[in-house]
């Protein structure tokens, strides 16, 4: 892990708490106005019955595909977070950094997996598509939502900030930004096949909220 990964991870620490309360509180207008039901409305369309949520926080998107029928499992390398999310229920949740993840035997093989605003690395997330292809059925779906580098910017590491949060929040974590070109060529090298691409909107500006990919387990 490297040190930029490893204040990523602190700083997730930090702020269990206030992230808790700002997500089940509904305080973030992009995850209300469009992001938290464009990626439920993903997840839905490859219809799993099984599914493990990678990075899931306090635990509000396991909670909502169960409450659509799904097994969901979510993992997480944030104890504070992972003890928020059991004590809210809906889902089985684990303790787990991506090493570890990769290393852990489930009892079954997922029909998806979905990594919601939670890939914040640079070659960790390789490793952890890698590992994911053991942890996903054959042609069973990863799902993710995330950020694009702006036009014209390379991909690289970017400074984190806390601007429309509330003064709860302490040190921003830095994360690595991407380009779809940049994503597509990781997922070519992970042996993923990209078999769709969205970009949610803002109703009211229509510029992009995220994009989201659907990979393929071939």
């Amino acid at each position: 892990m490297s040190d930029r990964e490893r204040h990523v991870l602190a700083s997730w620490h930090a702020n269990a708490d206030a992230w808790t309360r700002a997500v089940r509180e509904r305080a973030i207008p992009s995850r209300v106005a469009v992001t938290d039901n464009a990626i439920v409305a993903a997840v839905q369309a490859c219809a799993p019955r099984t599914l493990l949520d990678v990075g899931c926080g306090e635990g509000w998107l396991a909670r909502a595909l169960n409450e659509q029928g799904m097994q969901v499992t979510g993992v997480d390398a944030v104890a504070a977070l992972v003890e928020r999310a059991r004590a809210a229920g809906g889902a089985d949740y684990l303790c787990l950094d991506y090493a570890a993840l990769a290393a852990h035997d489930f009892a079954i093989a997922f029909d998806a997996a979905v990594c919601n605003f939670s890939l914040f690395g640079d070659a960790s997330v390789d490793a952890l598509l890698v590992a994911l292809q053991r942890h996903i059925r054959p042609g069973g779906y990863l799902l993710i939502q995330t950020l694009l580098a702006d036009d014209g910017q390379d991909s690289g590491w970017r400074d984190g900030s806390w601007q429309g949060f509330s003064d709860d929040f302490v040190d921003a974590p830095p994360w690595f930004s991407r380009s779809r070109q940049d994503w597509h060529d990781l997922f070519a090298r992970t042996g993923w096949r990209l078999a769709g691409e969205e970009v949610p909107r803002f109703p009211d500006s229509g510029a992009p909220a995220s994009v989201i990919f659907t990979l393929e387990n071939r």
